[in-house]
């Protein structure tokens, strides 16, 4: 008999990581969209709930690092904002990752550096700027020279990749994807300035180039037993699938109350059944990202092919949200177009989060 309820100690985590994305992140994300940036006191927030550095320990569900649990978790930062959820994000798919699947000697040396006090950022260099981007066909590439090799390529919206200490590059060795480990103050590495983006605003998302950049075979991760890059490429889809799902619940349970208290000739509006099976149809559609996701992250969990249920689950999600938001702005009407509330910002949000992955992700 298959069953959906979750233990005692994921609905505790749940819980408790909710009300700290409602206190918290909730009233800091306007200010981070306006500015560009994440206060560096909502990151130290965000680090002090630990589950960045949970991606580093062993153990099953309630103990360590769990794609279930992560789901979980990063649903319920998103419904507070999806950007600070993707700040959180981001440093915990690069620590699974090393966790995962990097050498011995790949762990002990990076995962101590996101086990201290202090907020360490860290991120996946994935995309790149073309137009038809698709992850099955890289153009940065990393050639065998000597006893290591030699990185060339350019990477696009890298979140906070002005903050980062260490980039895992994904690019293309040897026919096949791969994966190198490439500290941020490595000779030919070069962080442009962060580009306005439509949303996600406070990443401050920045290209990245990796001119020549010579890297020893130590740093290949997972070294001489190299590393399962399709993994790590479905762990984030199902990353960002969860994220899409808790800025959509965000976004319906914002509409929700406005619509009960907002009489138009006499009748509230979440009372005229146009607006009611709008929002029944917002609600069918969270939980569906919701099942969607969950069975992503359970796949990866057990150790399962998990690449179809991620797709599934990312382009479900991406697509849904994006209308979910919509329905968001029409319910406000005018009020919907202006900052006074955060609708139009998870508007932008939404458009952002369903093209990470460029044309090829949709």
């Amino acid at each position: 008999m298959i069953s959906f309820e979750l233990s005692e100690e994921q609905r505790v985590a749940q819980a408790t990581i909710g009300a700290f994305a409602r206190s918290v992140l909730r009233p800091a994300a306007r200010e981070a969209d306006q500015s560009s940036r994440v206060d560096p006191a909502t990151l130290q927030a965000i680090w002090s709930t630990e589950i960045i550095q949970a991606q580093a320990i062993e153990g099953d569900a309630t103990t360590g690092r769990s794609p279930v649990m992560n789901a979980l978790l990063l649903e319920e930062l998103a419904a507070a904002d999806a950007t600070l959820a993707l700040a959180a994000a981001v440093p915990m798919a690069f620590v699974q990752a090393i966790a995962d699947q990097g050498s011995r000697r790949q762990r002990e040396l990076l995962l101590p550096l996101f086990a201290g006090d202090r907020f360490t950022a860290a991120a996946i260099a994935l995309m790149e700027p073309q137009f038809q981007f698709d992850v099955t066909a890289l153009a940065t590439s990393a050639e065998r020279s000597g006893d290591g090799y030699l990185l060339r390529g350019r990477k696009s919206l890298v979140p906070l990749a002005g903050d980062c200490s260490h980039f895992l590059v994904v690019a293309q060795s040897d026919g096949a994807a791969d994966a190198f480990i490439i500290p941020r103050d490595t000779a030919g590495v070069r962080v442009d300035a962060a580009k306005g983006t439509l949303g996600l605003r406070g990443l401050a998302m920045a290209d990245v180039e990796f001119d020549g950049v010579l890297v020893p075979a130590t740093m290949r991760l997972g070294e001489h037993n190299g590393c399962d890059v399709q993994r790590i490429v479905d762990a984030a889809r199902t990353g960002i699938a969860a994220i899409l799902t808790g800025m959509s619940r965000g976004v319906l349970e914002y509409c929700v109350p406005y619509l009960k208290e907002r009489v138009v000739h006499g009748v509230p509006l979440a009372r005229k059944q146009v607006i009611a099976f709008r929002l029944a149809d917002m609600h069918i559609e969270v939980e569906a990202m919701r099942w969607m996701s969950w069975r992503a992250a359970s796949e990866l969990e057990s150790k399962r092919p998990a690449t179809r249920s991620a797709q599934l689950a990312y382009t479900y999600a991406a697509t849904q949200a994006m209308s979910i938001a919509d329905e968001g702005v029409q319910a406000f009407g005018g009020h919907g177009f202006v900052r006074a509330h955060p609708i139009e910002m998870w508007y932008r949000n939404a458009r952002s989060l369903s093209v990470l992955e460029g044309v090829g992700g949709i």
